[in-house]
């Protein structure tokens, strides 16, 4: 048995099949003893291919710069709420730290007024802040 291998229907033509085409189309349009038509022929088929290979390559370049684009202002927009995010717990983090400075203070304040000596003072100044 013989293996034959079919082309598959997705895969590009080669060029020689290419120029095998265009042969075939070019003896059609034109009668083959007409040299300079029949070459005419050929190169303004293999122009329109290139063209087109052409055209089809800026627009593959224009899609994905698009997609660059859009993957890049998404990075923007992440980075944006990421950085108000970590705003807003450094201020919620700092009107806690303020709050505490407040209550040692007053709790300071309180020990003071009391004439408590240090061992005393330690153990007032933990009840107070952690009842407040």
């Amino acid at each position: 048995m013989a293996q034959t291998s079919a082309p598959a229907a997705s895969a590009p033509l080669s060029k020689r099949e290419l120029r095998q085409q265009d042969r075939a189309e070019c003896s059609k349009q034109v009668d083959r003893y007409h040299a300079n038509q029949f070459l005419e022929c050929m190169t303004n088929r293999e122009a329109a291919r290139k063209a087109a290979a052409k055209e089809k390559k800026a627009e593959a370049k224009k899609a994905a710069a698009a997609e660059m684009d859009v993957k890049r202002k998404n990075a923007e927009q992440q980075w944006q709420a990421e950085q108000k995010a970590r705003a807003d717990w450094n201020q919620k983090r700092i009107e806690l730290l303020a709050e505490q400075r407040a209550k040692r203070a007053d709790c300071r304040k309180q020990a003071a007024q009391q004439k408590l000596r240090f061992v005393a003072r330690t153990e007032f100044l933990e009840k107070c802040i952690a009842a407040k």
